[in-house]
């Protein structure tokens, strides 16, 4: 399988609803356009990067689409698709090299040797380290309904993070254009940075913005929480970060999203055209320089750790969505099985980071899942206990 690190491009180029269950926003707070930015939503007042105003017909609209069926997506060509796949032996014992500094540079000097400098850092664990903070990236084209992120809580799973076309809830928006007089910085030996992302991903906004559900062919986008990084360098809260970050989802967790990957129709004379993709990095890998000095690194072994979840690969069958893991132990992939590329009707990927060491991925119907506030634990259980395609690090 082709080095999905390496084929995302050049590090220094400017990369850039709830379901029929409930109501169209039942699962998430109402967001009114407000005086101030509203903590906790991620959505600014007009004049902070608030450019695109709650609308009510954003909601309904997003509703309507989100259940709309343009078709039936059948597989095609060689491949085997799956509903579940497995990753077994997930954590362990050794290390990644963390960033703890990046020298700027000076404009027309070479970067000196030691502009990216890191420090070597044990992890040790069921899932490490994918226990540590994640973030969820998304490259178009695509739409987005619904995304949700639960976290262990006795008897059930509670929902910590939202978003859909009504509204957010601890949820924000970056992209890597980071510089200039909007949000992030630009450096020469560091590229740029992450950024707080325009409604509809394409540039870099002053300040946390709603995302309008739509990304472009090409235009990428992350999520973290709405939580605040306390303290700077190496030894704050989230380590050494340049421009603009928050808190990630750490621990064991389940990450739910609702979109569809429709085909783009234009000339394709990029390598990015229509390869869709939905993928989890490290979050410390967003706060340096996602496609240059951080701790992922190229190809295998994959340093502090990166999921393709369902990745639409250039010169492979665009209505396959493979999946691969790296991490300090090596790689593994899922090869010609695949999951069905949504394009004309919207699916619900599930992702669960089990405390116990299993990474469990799964396709479901449209209406299968309502992204309301808990999942209880024999959801879970059940979830987990589905049978697929099994893969296993070393």
């Amino acid at each position: 399988m082709k080095n999905p690190w390496m084929k995302r491009g050049p590090w220094l180029a400017p990369l850039a609803l709830s379901v029929l269950l409930g109501s169209a926003c039942g699962n998430t707070q109402t967001l009114e356009p407000p005086d101030s930015e509203q903590p906790g939503t991620g959505v600014p007042a007009e004049g902070h990067g608030g450019d695109n105003p709650f609308q009510a017909s954003d909601c309904a609209a997003g509703h309507a689409a989100a259940l709309e069926d343009l078709g039936d997506d059948l597989p095609e060509g060689t491949g085997t698709p799956v509903t579940t796949m497995s990753i077994l032996n997930v954590g362990g014992t050794g290390s990644y090299q963390r960033v703890t500094n990046m020298l700027p540079g000076v404009w027309g000097q070479p970067c000196p040797s030691n502009a990216c400098q890191k420090a070597n850092t044990p992890v040790s664990g069921p899932l490490a380290p994918f226990n540590e903070e994640l973030t969820v990236n998304f490259r178009g084209p695509m739409e987005l309904y619904d995304i949700a992120v639960y976290q262990p809580a006795g008897s059930a799973w509670n929902r910590v993070s939202s978003w859909n076309r009504c509204g957010s809830t601890n949820l924000t928006f970056f992209n890597n254009l980071g510089g200039g007089d909007v949000s992030g910085e630009w450096t020469v030996c560091g590229g740029n940075s992450q950024s707080y992302a325009s409604a509809d991903g394409k540039t870099a906004a002053k300040a946390p913005t709603r995302f309008n559900g739509t990304l472009a062919n090409r235009v990428e986008m992350n999520i973290l929480s709405d939580k605040p990084c306390v303290g700077t360098g190496d030894s704050g809260e989230c380590g050494f970060y340049r421009g603009v970050t928050r808190h990630g989802w750490g621990g064991a967790k389940i990450f739910a999203i609702r979109a569809r990957m429709p085909r783009y129709t234009g000339p394709k004379t990029q390598y990015y055209d229509d390869v869709p993709a939905i993928w989890m990095l490290n979050a410390r890998v967003v706060r340096t320089a996602q496609y240059g000095c951080n701790c992922r690194g190229m190809g295998s072994p994959g340093g502090c750790g990166e999921l393709d979840v369902a990745e639409v690969l250039h010169g492979e069958n665009p209505l396959y969505a493979t999946s691969t893991i790296y991490s300090f132990e090596g790689a593994t992939g899922s090869g010609r099985n695949y999951f069905q590329r949504p394009v004309k009707e919207s699916a619900t990927f599930i992702v669960i980071f089990d405390a116990s060491g299993k990474i469990q991925m799964l396709r479901l119907e449209p209406d299968a899942f309502n992204f309301g506030d808990t999942v209880p634990n024999s959801t879970v259980s059940e979830w987990l206990a589905r049978t697929g395609l099994k893969m296993s690090l070393p």
